[in-house]
């Protein structure tokens, strides 16, 4: 990464990003005096403050898109401290982490704050990653016959099966390697990232090729595609990296930045406009290339 985007990436406007960029790209241990100094900034700024209101609200999607912010700001349980924990319990014991499409990212969001060793979070992780499929994806979980029919085979569901990649690429970085990792990966790799196996030109979902952040159940951009996939351990070098790479920068601005190509109406936290250059796509695109 040029210094220059790293310093864009650190200024003190945006203390969410700051962290993560400490942590995660500059691999800065928690007691780092910049990185204690920055979550000191975070933990009362106004972008915070909104996130812990959400997170306090009654309806289970609100402290879902609160415990995606604070994953992705790079805060911990430990962080949060007594605001937390009796919201995250709440939210498992009304839904059974059950949230639609969005469970695996919901598990990947609680493994990055710190809840990999409860053993209710634990045993949900080691029970959902075990209905890989033969394929090596994750199958759709909708109960319309018409849509999964149990009688008929099906492939499984590509965007379901981001969601597991980000989980499992949590996962790794934290020390652990779930069984179903090599054919998780063999299953992005095989097609190189984003496509058809029957149609290398054709993406699986077209939302994959873009930026589109913060992620949603359904909707999780290239760079953090890729980025996973470095995580695991992926050759930068391989024929399915290298055409992610190629994907991840065609939205790249003559500057160095990336773009934020699309976003919720109403995102989990406000991390951009579309259209415009985005740090946490740059984030995520300079560690995915790393």
């Amino acid at each position: 990464m040029e210094q220059t985007i790293l310093e864009w990436l650190l200024e003190e406007s945006t203390p969410e990003v700051k962290l993560r960029a400490l942590k995660e790209y500059e691999k800065l241990p928690g007691d780092d005096e910049r990185v204690v100094n920055c979550k000191k900034e975070l933990l009362q700024s106004k972008v915070y403050e909104r996130g812990l209101k959400k997170l306090k609200k009654d309806k289970p999607w609100d402290k879902y898109d609160a415990i995606m912010a604070f994953a992705e700001w790079g805060l911990t349980r430990a962080d949060i401290g007594k605001d937390i924990d009796s919201e995250v319990y709440a939210l498992i014991e009304n839904t059974g982490f059950k949230m639609l499409c969005g469970e695996p990212l919901l598990l990947r969001n609680l493994v990055k704050l710190g809840y990999d060793t409860d053993d209710v979070v634990k045993n949900e992780i080691d029970s959902v990653l075990k209905l890989i499929k033969d394929d090596g994806g994750f199958g759709c979980i909708s109960t319309n016959k018409k849509i999964n029919d149990p009688k008929k085979p099906h492939k499984s569901c590509a965007r379901l099966t981001v969601e597991y990649l980000l989980l499992v690429a949590e996962l790794h970085l934290k020390g652990y390697k779930p069984a179903c990792e090599d054919s998780l990966v063999h299953y992005f790799t095989k097609r190189n990232i984003f496509y058809r196996t029957d149609d290398m030109q054709t993406p699986m979902v077209d939302v994959m090729l873009g930026t589109f952040y913060p992620p949603d159940p359904i909707k999780i951009g290239a760079h953090q595609i890729v980025y996973a996939l470095r995580a695991l351990g992926c050759d930068p070098e391989s024929e399915a990296m290298q055409a992610g790479y190629k994907v991840i920068n065609q939205h790249k601005l003559e500057n160095g930045r990336y773009l934020l190509t699309a976003s919720k109406s109403v995102p989990a936290f406000k991390a951009g406009n579309v259209g415009e250059e985005n740090k946490w796509v740059t984030l995520y695109a300079c560690m995915a290339q790393e």
